[in-house]
């Protein structure tokens, strides 16, 4: 049996682009969020924006990991990376990086991956679907976090979650994190649906 978990939290995915939506979206975050992934934006991350972003994130005591990148992760002295679940890949990113980083999987809906990568030393394993993946995918990602917040104790965050009612029911099914797709921030509305998901998740903590 599990033991009992702290509350769900916020988890950003933020593109490394130049853009004031970025500065608005760590100081409403701030204090709500824990973490900030910095992504890839037309296929690369550029340094330059990426240390900007990392410095506005640990100005607000923000946890700050590179996406896909640990050579990257390891110059600017982000806090680690987040990866897709590979085991060789893993094991490089801890070798580099060293065993004080956090090192988070994507393992989409498949169990078997998020055990290995667990076993292991990953940090947290998240699930979600994959782009390719039809339409059952919610209720297939519900279930799997059900079966994971049973039995393991290895954080795992429900992965591309755009509503602030998907983020309550996953939460309440045993969600460590929620995190917001990055391209939410695209859309006109995103501070105030990141907002609503922040407020669900507050209340959820407050009971």
């Amino acid at each position: 049996m599990a033991e009992a978990r702290p509350a769900c939290r916020l988890y950003l995915q933020l593109p490394v682009m130049p853009s004031p939506k970025a500065e608005e979206i760590l100081r409403q975050a701030a204090g709500h969020a824990c973490c900030v992934l910095l992504c890839p934006h037309a296929g690369q991350i550029d340094e330059t924006e990426a240390v900007r972003l990392l410095g506005l994130a640990q100005e607000r005591d923000l946890a700050c990991l590179v996406k896909d990148d640990a050579a990257l992760a390891k110059k600017i002295g982000a806090d680690g990376m987040h990866i897709n679940a590979d085991r060789a890949a893993y094991l490089r990113a801890r070798a580099l990086l060293g065993e004080d980083a956090t090192i988070g999987v994507f393992c989409g809906l498949v169990r078997h991956d998020a055990m290995e990568l667990a076993e292991i030393g990953a940090n947290y394993v998240a699930f979600g679907p994959n782009l390719t993946e039809v339409a059952t995918e919610g209720d297939e990602r519900a279930e799997i976090i059900a079966w994971w917040s049973e039995i393991f104790v290895i954080p795992c965050i429900a992965w591309d979650v755009s509503s602030a009612e998907e983020a309550a029911a996953l939460a309440d099914l045993g969600a460590d994190f929620v995190a917001v797709p990055q391209t939410l921030w695209q859309e006109d509305d995103a501070l105030a649906r990141v907002a609503a998901i922040d407020k669900v998740l507050r209340e959820r903590r407050a009971v």
